[in-house]
């Protein structure tokens, strides 16, 4: 997608409409400007805290940023970080350096480098059609010798039955890429990159760039669902938070959601190996099910995932025990400088996969292209940000449909 002069088809017309973004995390702030860029000239955005940034913004420690999980961005032409460059954020490429650890044929861990997904044995290596909905759907496309330690492992991060959850949560897992165990890939890492100076930098240079554009930021401000449906035709409402207070307004059942929950550990490291490095779990033993180091204001710190909270010394013999493969003799382990447990909804039940396009039929019926929806199925931050950037060209551009449909 090029960034740059909006569209001519939305020139005239977008701009005589009202936008409003519910929601200041990086989904919305992306909103914001796509909006701005497709012409809209008339927009604010409500958030419900006192900043930007959402869950992607880091506590703060003596200029540090303590990050609860790992995140990064694509490439040159991630969708994502070319908007973002486009309004002066700056970005820094980050060699790829992955690892993950899968249970062996004897259940012993096996260590496997530049790939972050589940590395299994198996004496048939056919992978089937994809059918159904179910997460236990897409692990029988796997072969049948993947079956049981990718349930094992889906069941001990989420603690629930795997048909109630649904497929798309494979990405969110990290099951959504296995290899055969002495097979080599042949797929290169994707490109990565981190923004410069952290991602507080990132939306500090955001709120700055919205202001800049005459975006009316509301910190402390809640939107309730009704209000949404109840604003006038002039306005477009970009709804990035979960869906669950949409269905209530519609009289709709609200579906059942997948949570759980989630202790981030970050402690003060030293080590030789490359930096940024994301190292996923797939055992399900133990407690931690991803490490991830990453370097802030040139100190390096460790972001340990876990299932569950875990003593100080289990949690940093577990560490040991993951990182040995991974220049492991090197990693010498400082202050525990936080300790954060926090419940996650980022994986979506199949109830909620099914009610989905019944809620979007309604909003549709409600608002026309006058609501648009936040990509709640999609993990991948480009393609919810693709989503719903054509939603928003589609709602801004229907003045001029209507003009040129009275003509």
């Amino acid at each position: 997608m090029a960034h740059g002069r909006a569209p001519a088809i939305t020139r005239g017309f977008a701009g005589m409409r009202n936008v409003r973004i519910v929601g200041g995390g990086l989904t919305g702030v992306l909103a914001a400007l796509e909006a701005h860029r497709l012409g809209a000239r008339r927009i604010e955005l409500h958030e419900h805290l006192d900043q930007l940034g959402g869950q992607l913004l880091p506590r703060m420690d003596h200029g540090l940023e303590l990050r609860d999980r790992w995140v990064a961005f694509g490439g040159r032409e991630d969708p994502v970080r070319k908007l973002l460059e486009w309004r002066g954020a700056g970005f820094d490429e980050a060699p790829h350096h992955l690892g993950s650890v899968s249970p062996g044929p004897r259940g012993e861990p096996v260590s496997v480098a530049e790939f972050a997904g589940p590395v299994l044995q198996t004496r048939d290596a056919a992978f089937g059609r994809l059918v159904g909905e179910a997460l236990t759907d897409r692990l029988r496309s796997y072969p049948s010798d993947f079956h049981a330690p990718l349930t094992r492992y889906c069941q001990w991060r989420l603690g629930v039955w795997l048909d109630e959850v649904h497929a798309s949560s494979a990405a969110t897992l990290g099951v959504d890429q296995v290899r055969v165990a002495g097979v080599r890939g042949e797929e290169a890492a994707p490109p990565m990159s981190l923004p410069q100076g952290g991602f507080t930098a990132l939306f500090k240079t955001a709120r700055r760039a919205l202001e800049d554009l005459g975006v009316e930021l509301h910190f402390d401000s809640l939107v309730s669902p009704r209000e949404m449906l109840e604003a006038d035709d002039d306005t477009v409402t970009v709804w990035t938070p979960p869906p669950a207070p949409l269905y209530a307004a519609l009289g709709k059942a609200t579906p059942k959601s997948i949570n759980y929950s989630v202790a981030s550990y970050v402690l003060q490291a030293r080590y030789a190996g490359p930096v940024p490095f994301m190292l996923q779990n797939f055992t399900g033993q133990g407690s931690v099910f991803r490490l991830s180091l990453y370097e802030t204001r040139g100190e390096t710190l460790i972001c340990a995932e876990c299932v569950a909270e875990t003593s100080d010394a289990d949690l940093r013999r577990e560490i040991a025990q993951l990182m040995g493969a991974f220049d492991g003799a090197s990693l010498k382990l400082g202050d525990t400088l936080m300790v954060d447990v926090r419940t996650r909804y980022d994986c979506l039940s199949t109830d909620a996969g099914r009610k989905l396009t019944g809620l979007r039929s309604a909003l549709a019926q409600a608002k026309g292209a006058g609501f648009v929806p936040g990509a709640w199925d999609c993990w991948d931050a480009g393609e919810r940000f693709r989503r719903i950037a054509r939603s928003l060209a589609i709602a801004l551009s229907d003045d001029l449909l209507e003009a040129q449909a009275a003509a």
